[in-house]
């Protein structure tokens, strides 16, 4: 009888938070069903717990053993070490002793973990012991003595047979006996020709009185678990299922992963974890548990296992493969197979004439990355080119018109595996066809696979007769790369445009300076893009004033970008090619410098190619360019008409704009994870502003949903990289600062960002900057002051459209709400509060809406009559945005005009989320009463309620809780 597990989630029955749950992940089901079999007396006696290597028996047992002593059962726990199975009765030997121990409990046996261990251990000579018949004796008489007892015994693929036998006789002697016996499927650490010596555990297989227990594999909510323990971050899907893939749901290959790839494969930034973008995967060391243990079966093994890491999901075709590229015969690599199937390391078929279209593959992919590593060159090259040539004969051949072969249902990895195996081929297969299949494999597979795809045309170059043909290609992948904000793969194809351009002309020389000056943008060498500026503004011909003003452009050096354009005469005299791309970055630069009108004209004519315009912007071109500049003003109804007048799908667009619309439009949530994932894999500064927009919005949304101390660390990241336009960041600082309630340093942060926007020269972005001082001087009683900061406001106001006004005249109403002489004078008109919210809702911008709303309700006595409509409708738009902070805000006010707040549970419930939140972010007692407007003694008072109900015992638990998403909810009343 054998009991498997499916990989489903668990939960555990004692009521402890996921986090805190001391059992290993993922085995909670397993040690149940094992306590309850163990606790039957119509159950078997003997129960085999089978597992993999790595799959965490030992694990497992000791929480098995800890159970099962808590509730007052007699264990004895022992570990067989490798070796031992050539000493006859060692194992029982050692149980005498255990159970004679005296002692007031039973204890686990202080044996080493035979996994840590450098060398197996030989039996010792003088390790004798007593025989069989002797040792049932001493066993019987010490049961006997005992009575009801558990005996756990890990690694018993090592045990010696006369103790097992002992062992199965003594078994129907004392109803009160039973026996978990933790097994391999190999013997770790072994020689591998004594693998099946003296199998101690062959009759147990057969028996009708013992069951089988199969350790299951990890699920990836289990992965997600380990992860959030781990790391005290949600893990992001990405993460979660990527290490899933990677240790095929193995416990001690996810582990291995974890330790050997963090930060490269996860990286935490504001609670969250992530998967970084092509990061390289990690390779287990020489001493790693799987890696010696696969060594240790022997160089046949060994030889086979490394042909498949190369041609693993090759289908039926594999055997014949492997023999071909070890000279192995195909008897010898299908027992070789079927060993390590048998040992826990591949899958395959067990009959290959029953699965013909089934393949081999290892079952940890990790491992065989690991093998795969240590393939030496001539081996990878032999091996990869038999794949190839017996790829291309599948493609040639009358049944096959795909990729690769194998590779179940995804022709992309078809296709990328076949890509990687011409490249490791070297010259061992045609140059020609190599150089063919690789340019189209890259092009077909850059936007999926795009820093695989940044090797494979690098070699295609190599392999290319004439790689300045191939430039066009090698332009539109590093456009791409560019698009994606990958600087990596930026890197790697600048090289690969390096090899290729001696053949080229001007404008692809000048596309190739293009996306160099791109790429140190990309990643953050603004001291090498500034010397690139210099050195392309002393050149005297129109191509340098071109690249000149693209250098300035990607500095923010707005004003120069026009000054350039009008003294060098760029848009008379410049080359045809590049007329459009001049045209696109003047209009961008106008709307930074407070001149928007341009945006709304006509698009600049592209019939001819600009490879500048092309390096930076890709296909789209101009109408990305504007369609940027345009989410960048917030005009979201103005960019969506643009962008169905000229086709600019989500799918084409870069990741950053389509975060600022989704941000626009008040879909929080996807736009948190586009920004999040930004953030791991770019910097703010490779096309500004649009590049550092997601961080700024970020900050907004962060502080609405109650994260003040990860709202400043988003804009902290930003401002460490140095990134141009950094004055964009003050109005977001200045908000955190008004939320803990410091007013001095508040007002810094908008000077600060007042004097970088005048030392840059533009005006587009200190519309909050001016907002903000404004509101500030109002609350501290100098109207003079906030009169001036308003007149500003209204100048900067004209160049930012709809939004720009709608600050202007939200400002005038919260200045003048706060400031007696400001309401009583003419800063304020009759209708500014009407205006403002029919602006507000004609916008069709969610958070803008209700910002209005609330302040329009609250600071406006003529709106008195329609205030209950107003904060309902604003409390009900926060709510889309899970903007926990306003939400709260909006309630405060509505209790203060004795308006019935809807759905008090679920108000009672955001409320205590929001402040776990806040004990998150390190904030005590007495500044969450300053921040939210509430009493010390009813935070303490929320705070203990809220200890109760979740059983978390300290603010450092409901931290963890809260950094691991794991905070029980309250229930609905």
């Amino acid at each position: 009888m054998t009991r498997s597990f499916t990989a489903t989630p668990e939960q555990d029955g004692e009521g402890l938070p996921p986090p805190f749950e001391p059992v290993s992940v993922g085995r909670i089901k397993t040690i149940h069903h094992l306590r309850e079999t163990l606790a039957s007396d119509t159950g078997p006696a003997v129960q085999l717990l089978r597992g993999e290597v790595g799959s965490g028996r030992t694990t497992l047992l000791n929480a098995l053993a800890a159970r099962l002593r808590s509730a007052g059962a007699a264990v004895f726990r022992t570990t067989c070490l490798p070796g031992q199975h050539l000493t006859p009765c060692l194992l029982g030997h050692r149980l005498v002793l255990a159970l004679t121990e005296p002692g007031p409990g039973p204890a686990a046996d202080p044996v080493p973990d035979p996994r840590r261990a450098a060398d197996p251990q030989r039996p010792r000579p003088e390790a004798r012991t007593a025989g069989p018949e002797a040792l049932f004796g001493a066993l019987d008489a010490a049961l006997a003595a005992r009575g009801p007892a558990v005996v756990l015994i890990d690694d018993a693929q090592h045990a010696d047979p006369e103790s097992v036998s002992v062992l199965r006789r003594l078994v129907p002697r004392h109803t009160g006996l039973r026996l978990v016996l933790g097994v391999a499927p190999v013997r770790c650490g072994w020689p591998a020709e004594q693998q099946d010596e003296r199998t101690a555990l062959e009759p147990l297989s057969g028996d009708r009185n013992v069951a089988t227990t199969e350790v299951p594999a990890l699920s990836p909510d289990d992965i997600a678990r380990i992860l959030a323990t781990r790391l005290r971050a949600v893990p992001d899907t990405g993460l979660v299922a990527e290490l899933h893939r990677l240790s095929g749901g193995n416990p001690a290959a996810a582990e291995a992963a974890l330790d050997r790839a963090e930060p490269g494969l996860a990286r935490v930034l504001i609670g969250h974890a992530h998967l970084v973008a092509g990061a390289r995967l990690p390779v287990l060391p020489d001493d790693d548990r799987f890696v010696r243990t696969l060594r240790g079966l022997g160089d046949v093994l060994w030889r086979v296992a490394k042909a498949l890491s190369l041609v693993e999901h090759m289908g039926p075709g594999t055997v014949e493969l492997i023999g071909t590229a070890t000279g192995l015969p195909a008897g010898v690599v299908r027992e070789a197979l079927g060993r390590l199937r048998d040992y826990g390391f591949v899958d395959g078929p067990e009959d290959e004439e029953d699965a013909p279209g089934r393949g081999w593959a290892f079952r940890v992919p990790l491992v065989a990355r690991a093998v795969r590593a240590r393939l030496g060159p001539y081996e990878r090259r032999a091996t990869s080119a038999t794949a190839v040539r017996a790829l291309w004969r599948l493609r040639d051949g009358p049944a096959r018109d795909a990729g690769a072969g194998g590779h179940g249902s995804d022709p992309d990895a078809e296709r990328a595996y076949l890509a990687d195996r011409i490249v490791d081929a070297g010259t061992m297969v045609d140059r020609g066809r190599a150089a063919r299949e690789l340019f189209a494999l890259a092009g077909r597979l850059r936007s999926t696979h795009r820093r695989q795809a940044s090797g494979w045309l690098r070699a295609a170059v190599e392999r290319s007769d004439d790689p300045a043909l191939t430039m066009p290609m090698v332009m539109a992948h590093a456009s791409e790369a560019i698009q994606a904000g990958d600087g990596e793969a930026i890197e790697e194809t600048v090289e690969t445009l390096v090899r290729a351009r001696a053949q080229a002309d001007a404008p692809a020389r000048r596309g190739l300076i293009a996306v160099e000056m791109a790429r140190r943008a990309a990643t953050g060498d603004l001291p090498g893009l500034t010397a690139c500026y210099r050195t392309q503004l002393s050149g005297p011909d129109p191509d340098s004033a071109v690249l000149a003003v693209l250098a300035a452009s990607l500095l923010g050096l707005w004003p120069d970008v026009l000054d350039l354009i009008e003294r060098r005469g760029l848009d008379r005299c410049c080359p045809v090619s590049d007329r459009a791309f001049v045209t696109a970055v003047r209009t961008t630069a106008q709307a930074m410098c407070g001149q928007p009108a341009a945006l709304y004209g006509d698009l600049p004519d592209e019939t001819v190619h600009s490879p500048v315009l092309t390096a930076l912007y890709g296909g789209p071109g101009a109408a990305l360019a504007r369609y940027e500049t345009l989410l960048a003003l917030g005009d979201l109804r103005g960019a969506r008409a643009f962008a169905r007048e000229h086709g600019l799908t989500p799918d084409r667009l870069p990741q950053h704009d389509v975060f600022l619309e989704r941000f626009l439009g008040g879909d929080w949530r996807e736009a948190m994870g586009n920004a999040l994932r930004l953030m791991v894999t770019t910097l703010p500064t490779a096309r500004v502003p649009v590049s550092l927009l997601p961080h700024v919005r970020t900050s907004t949304v962060l502080l609405a949903q109650g994260w003040p101390a990860r709202a400043r660390t988003v804009l902290d990241l930003a401002r460490s990289a140095g990134t141009p336009m950094a004055c964009l960041l003050g109005a977001e600082e200045a908000a955190i600062h008004r939320f803990h309630g410091r007013a001095p340093e508040a007002r810094e942060a908008l000077r600060r960002g007042l004097a970088g926007a005048a030392e840059g020269g533009w005006t587009w972005g200190t519309g909050p900057l001016w907002s903000a001082l404004a509101v500030l001087d109002a609350a501290e009683g100098h109207p003079a002051a906030a009169l001036r900061c308003l007149g500003e406001l209204r100048r900067v106001a004209g160049g930012s459209g709809d939004l720009g006004h709608l600050l202007y005249l939200r400002t005038r109403v919260e200045a003048a709400a706060l400031c007696a002489p400001l309401r009583d004078g003419a800063a304020l008109s009759p209708s500014d509060g009407a205006d403002a919210v029919a602006l507000a809702r004609s916008l069709d911008q969610p958070y803008e809406s209700a910002v209005t709303l609330l302040l329009a309700a609250t600071a406006v006595p003529a709106l008195r009559p329609q205030r209950p409509e107003l904060l309902r409708e604003a409390h009900e738009l926060f709510g889309r945005l899970d903007a926990l902070l306003w939400r709260h805000r909006t309630r405060q006010a509505m209790k203060d005009a004795s308006v019935p707040v809807p759905d008090r549970g679920r108000a009672a419930e955001e409320t205590e989320l929001l402040m776990a939140r806040l004990v998150a972010e390190g904030l005590s007692n007495r500044g969450m009463a300053a921040s939210l407007g509430l009493s010390e003694t009813g935070v303490s008072s929320r705070l203990n309620r809220m200890f109760r109900r979740t059983g978390l015992r300290s603010r450092v638990e409901l931290a963890t809780a809260v950094a691991t998403g794991a905070l029980p909810s309250r229930p609905r009343d």
